[in-house]
């Protein structure tokens, strides 16, 4: 599994991850303090230095997508009960 290097602008994390997007959201799941709100993630499988290919992501959409699966799983967890 890729390793993955993900920064916010105050916290950093190295993360296994499959991808890129799942790298920043197990980085902010278990690593970070805090969520990002109107910011941004870095990822980058080269280091935390800037790199011309390094991923930006828009933190909203990061928290759209946490709330998405949260709310699937609560859903699917109701539905089992």
């Amino acid at each position: 599994m890729p390793k993955f290097y993900v920064r916010d602008g105050l916290e950093q994390a190295v993360v296994d991850a499959k991808t890129p997007i799942s790298a920043c959201c197990k980085a902010i799941l278990f690593f970070f303090n805090s969520f990002a709100v109107n910011g941004f993630y870095i990822v980058s499988e080269l280091g935390f230095d800037p790199h011309d290919d390094d991923i930006v992501f828009n933190s909203n959409d990061i928290l759209d997508i946490l709330s998405e699966t949260f709310r699937k799983n609560n859903e699917k967890d109701q539905e089992d009960t």
